[in-house]
């Protein structure tokens, strides 16, 4: 990963959630510019990491360590090709598949200031630094923020309207929640809590 690649990429997406849509125009629209926006995945993976590793404090699985970090290596793969290729066949149908490279490009750098917000939050209540009560609520204005920053990205990537970017950022969070589903389904997991 060059360091122009790092700061366009990272530049683009902070544009775009600084609302600018001209932000946009930080990505390339070619086939070339698709595949090194994957790179952005290298960049995300010890954020990642940090966040499973916060978040293994509240489940138990019935895997190994090893077999633990297999798990989640596969979906954190699988799940960084899995949107783009459904939205392949979304911006077929919404006759935008000239838009596609633009859009994945911007999609997948945007995730480096989704996982950061993500991690300071993370940050924060695991350090409790501050009430649980004002923990919950920024983390739920996180999350609502980030189902916002999606839709604009899809909004100006794709160039259509802000309901069928709406519908979007939805196909997104299903597809988050399967992983999510299929993951926890792998490693057995089970709330600590769980009297099951």
């Amino acid at each position: 990963m060059t360091g122009k690649d790092l700061t366009r990429g990272v530049y683009g997406a902070w544009e775009l959630a600084c609302f600018n849509r001209h932000g946009i125009q930080l990505f390339e629209n070619t086939l070339d510019g698709f595949w090194r926006s994957f790179r952005a995945a290298l960049l995300c993976a010890p954020l990642y990491t940090f966040l499973i590793l916060t978040r293994s404090l509240e489940i138990k699985t019935n895997a190994g360590g090893i077999t633990s970090s297999v798990i989640y290596s596969i979906s954190y793969v699988i799940s960084w090709f899995a949107f783009p290729y459904a939205i392949y066949h979304v911006s077929r149908i919404l006759d935008r598949q000239s838009h596609y490279f633009r859009y994945i490009s911007a999609y997948n750098w945007g995730t480096v200031i989704q996982l950061s917000a993500l991690l300071l939050v993370s940050l924060i209540t695991y350090l409790q630094l501050l009430p649980q009560t004002i923990t919950l609520g920024l983390t739920l204005t996180v999350i609502f923020g980030i189902f916002i920053y999606k839709g604009f990205i899809a909004h100006v990537g794709l160039e259509i309207s802000r309901g069928p970017a709406f519908a979007l950022v939805i196909l997104d969070f299903i597809l988050a929640l399967i992983f999510e589903s299929w993951t926890l389904r792998l490693l057995q997991a089970q709330p600590i809590n769980s009297t099951g």
